[in-house]
């Protein structure tokens, strides 16, 4: 009986663990989105970002 006890809290542990972790990773990308890091990212990795050969790069896509 002390065995399936020590089984069963350290699954519970575990799966505290996971889902603290799951959540923590969640609110930091809420954070990082609300500072608009995506959208500075993706602004960075367009291929057309607002220059002089911005029309080009379009009509060549």
């Amino acid at each position: 009986m002390g065995e399936e006890r020590a089984q069963a809290t350290l699954e519970y542990a575990l799966t505290i663990v996971a889902l603290l972790a799951l959540a923590v990773g969640l609110a930091c990308l809420w954070r990082a989105g609300e500072r608009g890091v995506f959208v500075e990212a993706a602004e960075r990795a367009a291929s057309h970002q607002m220059d002089g050969l911005g029309a080009l790069d379009i009509a060549l896509f």
